[in-house]
């Protein structure tokens, strides 16, 4: 394409233009040798396609400049040259002559495998091209004094483990123990660039660094357990699976999400320009997102491949032996019907009907539709159960039955009527707790697809839901690890996790294990089909800054205190059901897991990360270890812990039996609940070094563990295990 001619689109054109035409216009019209005003940064591409059907990741490589002057002019149409709208026009991508992986089920995985030995034949992967020293940020890793004994050396930068090493192993692996442990959490926060400044009237080089603000926002580090109980073996290996972002946020000092919810809360250190052309952009490059909140095997019509997933609706492909990025793509893409710039991290698996089930947030103005659907072997591509109106909220899990989703909608709800959010900004930058609206329960019933009933309770916040199943009082039961507030979510930010004495309050806010009880549903849905009574989608705060409202405010309303604008909005949901809740455990247990055989049924048993008795009276302190609870006496039933170590999710194994291959629509026996193992990656800080934890879920004592070669970062993100038989 020749720069040589620079006609500047007008202003007018570009904003009725959709986001991704808009980016393509952008960098057909700005000439390559241009310079921006004011520090905008340009980014460029030099693509020349091979004419090949497939082009090589050398053949991607692109070429991204900082330019040291600028004097282009103002207008936004002027002020920036994006790189992927034109990656995206000039070079063909890796899938041009197959259907996206998910569409085509159980086939597509040896067509698959028959294209990527031929494509990586004779090929380094991208990173793999990269010199040592160009990837030198990776290794900028803050050494702690020997003496520290804190949760600091969990939140540092890691090293990949990048070929497979065998643990020594303290004990012994159950002989039943056998199949791979996926687990994921942060692998890089500070990325160092260069830049320049005056000194004395001459330009000299100084050197900064960027760094994520929460312990959501990071680049990912992947690991990979090999747990082979007959040979007592345990296989490790790790992987970045952000390489490409982490030389990109250097090269452009920050990280500007292309998307909402890309970031919890981090200064990007970037302008509002970038943002507004960033909007809309999908990166094809596999290592091009940070999919950082779960790991996933379980996605049906694709037996046998690995995925991590965001709140952004990203999916990251990876290969499940060497953990190699091989693709991105949005659920949109996936499914159109699958609309949503955000999606769930929390995906449910209901093993009767072999559905997997989730859900994407299309946002709109002051509403947000939250599409549920589904995947199967039988429907690889999926199909839409139902979509709920409800208010713009930060929700990150939600409850499956077997007749039932519920989507819990607790107000954390987004500011003016979810603009900011829509414009890229970080999520506690964009929403407000409000503890005078409630927190929605939104039933919708699986067999007729439809939205059924609403119930209300007082304000609350949650990560997780926990398990949720019916009784025989047509109730239903959500166990879920609940918050008075979103006081959690601030204290979770990197530098009161760096710094504890800056963390407020100063001590970590316990979570309470609350179980919901959504009484007479039958009758409550005809009742709420008879009312049909209108739910405001915002709270009536949101258009004064404080809130949403999907109803006008009158000037009377608009220039009142906070108070008396809370009780004009207090009447709107008195006439729906009310759920109440009892307190079955408490402790602050987080990063909640049950018997994955006991996943929609009654169950006794729950593990989680706690706090122990030092964690809850030490500011700053953080959970330190491991706890069983009993829910049916309400009271703890074991705890692990060890000085100066940190665990992170325990995820718990079962011990094989032969209900695995029977049908799971019928209650598990009670009596096999807590028979396995749990499995967690632990920091001990005194010793400076990680290890894998296997501890038997019956009485929480060590089974085994095994040092790893590098300290892995703690996580509050979510692992798999798949079994191999």
């Amino acid at each position: 394409m020749s720069h040589e001619q620079y006609n500047s689109p007008s202003s007018e054109a570009l904003i009725h233009t959709e986001p991704q035409e808009r980016e393509r216009v952008f960098v057909e019209t700005v000439p390559a040798d241009s310079t921006i005003e004011a520090q905008e940064e340009r980014e460029y591409v030099e693509a020349e396609s091979s004419g090949n059907a497939h082009v090589s990741y050398e053949e991607q490589d692109y070429i991204e400049s900082v330019p040291s002057e600028a004097n282009l002019g103002t207008s936004a149409e002027n002020a920036y040259g994006n790189a992927e709208g034109e990656y995206d026009e000039l070079v063909e991508t890796r899938e041009i002559n197959y259907e996206h992986p998910l569409k085509e089920g159980a086939e597509y995985t040896e067509q698959y495998e028959l294209w990527r030995q031929e494509e990586y034949a004779g090929e380094q992967y991208p990173e793999e091209q990269y010199p040592n020293e160009q990837m030198d940020i990776i290794e900028e890793i803050v050494d702690l004094p020997d003496g520290d004994v804190t949760q600091l050396k969990g939140f540092q930068n890691a090293r990949e483990t990048e070929n497979p090493v065998d643990l020594k192993l303290l004990g012994a692996l159950p002989q039943w123990l056998k199949g791979e442990l996926f687990t994921i959490g942060p692998g890089t926060y500070d990325i160092k660039y260069s830049r320049k400044i005056e000194v004395d009237g001459l330009l000299e080089t100084a050197t900064s660094t960027f760094t994520f603000g929460h312990w959501f926002d990071n680049l990912p580090l992947v690991n990979r357990f090999d747990l082979d109980g007959p040979a007592n073996q345990i296989t490790y290996r790790s992987r970045l699976t952000s390489k490409r972002l982490i030389t990109k946020i250097r090269d452009h000092h920050g990280f500007a999400p292309s998307h909402p919810a890309g970031l919890f809360r981090t200064d990007t250190n970037q302008s509002i320009l970038v943002k507004l052309i960033k909007l809309g952009v999908n990166h094809a490059k596999p290592d091009y997102e940070p999919c950082n909140a779960s790991i996933s095997t379980e996605i049906p019509g694709v037996e046998g491949r690995l995925f991590s997933l965001n709140n952004a609706s990203q999916v990251q492909e990876l290969d499940p032996f060497d953990l190699k990025p091989t693709r991105l793509f949005s659920w949109d893409q996936h499914n159109p019907a699958f609309k949503g710039y955000t999606a769930c991290p929390h995906p449910q698996y209901d093993s009767a009907t072999g559905e997997w089930i989730n859900f994407t947030q299309e946002l709109g103005y002051q509403t947000t539709a939250y599409n549920f659907f589904s995947l199967s072997e039988a429907n690889p591509a999926g199909s839409l159960i139902a979509s709920v109106t409800a208010k713009t909220s930060f929700v990150h899990s939600f409850a499956l039955t077997r007749r039932y989703i519920v989507l819990v909608v607790f107000p954390l709800v987004a500011n003016y009527a979810g603009i900011k959010f829509a414009w890229n900004e970080s999520v506690l930058d964009s929403f407000t707790f409000t503890p005078s609206e409630p927190t929605l329960f939104y039933v919708i019933s699986r067999e007729s697809k439809k939205h059924i009933v609403t119930y209300r309770a007082d304000a609350a916040f949650a990560f997780h839901h926990i398990n949720a199943f019916e009784d025989e009082s047509d109730s239903l039961i959500l166990d879920i690890a609940c918050y008075d507030d979103a006081t959690i979510a601030y204290q979770l930010s990197l530098p009161s996790l760096r710094n504890p004495a800056e963390m407020h309050p100063a001590r970590l806010s316990p979570s309470q294990i609350r179980r919901y009880t959504l009484a007479q549903l039958a009758s409550e849905s005809e009742r709420f089909a008879a009312n049909n009574s209108y739910i405001p989608t915002n709270s009536i705060l949101s258009l004064v800054g404080m809130g949403g409202s999907s109803t006008p405010v009158s000037d009377d309303v608009a220039g009142k205190e906070k108070k008396q604008s809370v009780s004009i909005a207090a009447g709107w949901y008195g006439w729906m059901p009310e759920t109440v809740y009892e307190i079955v455990a408490e402790g602050g247990l987080e990063l909640p897991q049950v018997n994955p055989r006991f996943r929609l049924h009654r169950y006794r048993y729950l593990y989680g990360v706690g706090l122990s008795e030092r964690a809850i009276s030490e500011p700053g302190r953080i959970w330190d270890s491991i706890v069983k609870a009993d829910l049916t006496l309400k009271s703890t039933a074991a705890m692990w812990q060890q000085a100066h170590c940190f665990p992170s999710e325990p995820l718990f194994i079962p011990t094989p039996s032969m209900a695995d291959r029977l049908p799971t629509a019928s209650p598990p026996n009670s009596e096999d609940e807590d028979d396995g193992v749990l499995v967690s990656i632990v920091l001990d800080s005194e010793r400076n070094r990680s290890f894998l934890l296997i501890l038997d879920a019956r009485t929480l004592q060590e089974v085994t563990k095994a040092d790893l070669p590098a300290v892995v970062p703690l996580s509050f993100s979510h692992g798999t295990f798949r079994k191999r038989m």
